[in-house]
């Protein structure tokens, strides 16, 4: 139980991009997408980055306090609506940091890939 429990926290958190993305793409998808391209097109700037370090700070509060509760949760349908609310919460912490789930998922990517970018994060923290 505590590996499906685990799986699940896993899969709740790792699809919250996709979630927000989707959610924003269909608010507003004629200023989400301009705005993406030039994010993958290597146009982060520092201001940028220092939203991201503090939306990230929040996020990954967010993802241990609901990891906790997830692991002590035995009821499926109760540990499937703290992953709803944990999205949603993850959701408006990086919003609440001035970014869009888009950018924040655009930066967390590139910075599995790109040493130039960690370096730049790294200077600001």
């Amino acid at each position: 139980m505590t590996k499906l429990k685990t799986l699940t926290t896993a899969i709740a958190f790792a699809t919250f991009g996709m979630t927000a993305t989707a959610a924003m793409a269909q608010q507003a998808p004629a200023q989400a997408q301009p705005f993406e391209q030039g994010q993958q097109s290597g146009q982060i700037t520092d201001g940028e980055l220092k939203k991201f370090i503090k939306a990230n700070e929040e996020v990954a509060q967010v993802r241990d306090e609901f990891s906790q509760k997830l692991n002590q949760e035995n009821d499926q349908q109760k540990a499937q609506e703290l992953q709803m609310q944990a999205q949603e919460e993850m959701q408006k912490a990086v919003e609440d940091n001035d970014l869009d789930a888009s950018t924040y998922n655009t930066i967390a990517a590139r910075l599995q890939t790109d040493p130039e970018l960690q370096d730049r994060l790294s200077a600001l923290q």
